[in-house]
């Protein structure tokens, strides 16, 4: 019985290391391949390493600049989209998405916010979701040991001191906790999609007898709101909503 158990593990971790010295093999030749300007055959080696179940921010970055030197722009955007979720604040990422987007047609302006908003989706899109959660678990700590020192503190400044101490550092750990769920609620929500199609029509309702209402091209980013047979229901950041082919979108996820 041990000795199938071991078996069992030795395979495994066998198995497990020839992976990573597969996809270790594949991510240099296409990287050295994209540094030569082979930049479709490049992407074959991305895709490979993508289909095998591997996610990181190099990667989709990566692919993402590939899309874009090969003038795929829904493809390049979607991909630093990808990469974004994994590094919300990555500044190269954010730099590439913003000139990638400048070439596509469609100015969608988003609806303004209320700038405490705005500041709150801006801080807790500087870390991801488990820093944010350590944060959290560690403030946490440190209020409770405030508590305590506040039962056991022998003068009453320290007393005052070490209450206060436990309410502000507890906040902070409620923040940070709130902060984690939004930075995970972010990252993981399947409802972004990139228009993939050169030219798109947005119809009032889904099928032939929607009216044409708006037409959309490649590139532009779109939230699904609800899908029925072929046809989606989505919204654009300033607010209007139509329906699309869901041939013709990208989900993000």
């Amino acid at each position: 019985m041990r000795k199938s158990a071991f078996l069992f593990i030795l395979l495994t971790f066998s198995a497990f290391v020839a992976k990573a010295s597969a996809v270790d093999s594949l991510w240099n030749n296409a990287n050295a391949l994209y540094a030569e300007a082979q930049y479709e055959r490049a992407l074959e080696g991305y895709l490979e390493i993508e289909q095998s179940g591997t996610e990181s921010f190099d990667l989709y970055y990566n692919m993402g600049n590939t899309y874009y030197k090969m003038q795929q722009y829904a493809y390049a955007i979607l991909y630093y989209e990808k990469a974004l979720r994994l590094d919300p604040d990555h500044a190269d990422a954010l730099h590439n998405l913003t000139i990638v987007r400048e070439q596509c047609i469609d100015r969608i302006e988003p609806i303004p916010q209320f700038f405490v908003t705005q500041w709150i989706r801006k801080s807790y899109k500087k870390l991801p979701p488990g820093t944010w959660s350590v944060f959290s678990l560690v403030l946490l700590a440190l209020s409770l040991t405030f508590v305590l020192l506040f039962v056991y503190a022998g003068s009453i400044r320290l007393r005052k001191a070490s209450f206060v101490l436990a309410v502000v550092v507890f906040f902070l750990a409620v923040t940070s906790g709130i902060f984690a769920l939004q930075s995970k609620k972010e990252a993981t929500r399947e409802d972004i999609a990139i228009i993939k199609s050169v030219v798109s029509s947005v119809k009032s309702a889904p099928g032939a007898q929607g009216k044409d209402i708006l037409v959309l091209h490649e590139g532009t980013k779109v939230r699904v709101l609800e899908e029925a047979g072929e046809w989606v229901r989505i919204e654009l950041e300033d607010g209007r909503q139509g329906w699309l082919l869901l041939h013709e979108i990208l989900f993000v996820y």
